[in-house]
């Protein structure tokens, strides 16, 4: 069974570099039928208030992705078989948010790769770990 994710409301930083997966009888490096090499992409996920980390193969080489930097995930799915025994997460596409054509800026909300949540809690003065600025607040 899959379970497809609805991912605008969360937000993807990659974690560490790509690497080759390794096929678990052999411990060869898996490659596609056409040859490319399966690699395996590790991301933090972020929905405001709670992170985990996923993981999941993805075909061809992904030296695009680089620790820390923010991706939007396209076709994120959950898959489940054997009664839940074996789960795994599956994604069509990871595309750096920069080559995306949503470069980080201030103000630019969940598109940019920030917390989606970070705008709405600074504006109502919630904003976790936060300590004033010089002069903010002085009359």
């Amino acid at each position: 069974m899959r379970f497809p994710i609805d991912t605008s409301q969360l937000a993807f930083t990659v974690t560490s570099p790509p690497m080759a997966a390794k096929d678990f009888a052999t411990k060869k490096v898996k490659v596609t039928e056409d040859g490319q090499p399966v690699m395996v992409v590790k991301l933090l996920a972020m929905d405001g208030t709670d992170s985990t980390t996923i993981k999941f193969n993805m075909p061809g080489e992904q030296h695009h992705l680089t620790p820390g930097m923010p991706v939007r995930v396209e076709g994120l799915a959950y898959g489940m078989a054997k009664d839940g025994d074996v789960r795994w997460w599956t994604a069509a596409a990871v595309v750096p948010m920069h080559a995306a054509g949503t470069a980080a800026s201030p103000g630019a909300g969940p598109a940019a790769g920030r917390n989606p949540h970070a705008s709405a809690a600074a504006a109502a003065g919630s904003a976790r770990h936060s300590t004033a600025r010089p002069g903010e607040g002085e009359g």
